[in-house]
């Protein structure tokens, strides 16, 4: 008796041995190791397939938000027209320079020139100022130079003569009058 409960004994420990070495073997490891790697592989797909959607998501905003701004702009143009540049001068009007040399600031001839000047037709704009003894009226007009001086009266033509006459510009050379003269 005392053999078989030895023997009995033997096999229990073989047998708890090899269910024991079976637990730690390399295949068991293995198998764990493949579920590990498969769990974090399955965890990568669906990371991709986020940054997918999301980046699909980001390319849908930004170009929702390029529609808008475009729209926006059609709708600027519609309601108020395109945009002007505001150092460009429109078409078909420019400016005049007239410098006089020499005269005093409050001569009745010079306000006399200025106030003619905005009578002539196809002026849009006069407006004067002074430095130095020098006068410069500026004139917005369609006209040139040339034309716009052909339009001044006798009267005043013969007080201002005609130094320089280009075709945004013209100097001219005030004349007193000696009334004795005449």
């Amino acid at each position: 008796m005392k053999t078989l409960r030895k023997l009995t004994l033997l096999v229990a420990l073989i047998g708890f041995s090899t269910t024991f070495a079976l637990q730690n073997s390399p295949r068991k490891e293995r198998s764990r190791a493949n579920k590990a790697t498969k769990k974090v592989d399955d965890t990568n797909k669906k990371v991709n397939e986020a940054n997918k959607t999301f980046n699909s998501s980001t390319d849908s905003i930004a170009q929702t938000i390029e529609d808008t701004k475009k729209t926006a702009e059609r709708l600027r143009k519609a309601i108020f027209g395109p945009k002007r540049d505001k150092n460009k001068v429109k078409k078909g009007k420019g400016f005049v320079l007239i410098q006089i040399d020499n005269i005093a600031y409050s001569n009745s001839d010079l306000n006399e020139l200025q106030n003619y000047l905005t009578k002539i037709s196809g002026v849009k704009k006069v407006s004067k100022s002074y430095a130095n003894g020098s006068a410069i009226i500026n004139i917005i007009t369609k006209e040139n130079a040339d034309a716009l001086w052909q339009n001044i009266p006798n009267g005043l033509n013969k007080i201002f003569i005609v130094k320089e006459m280009k075709e945004k510009h013209i100097l001219l050379q005030f004349e007193k009058l000696d009334l004795n003269k005449q």
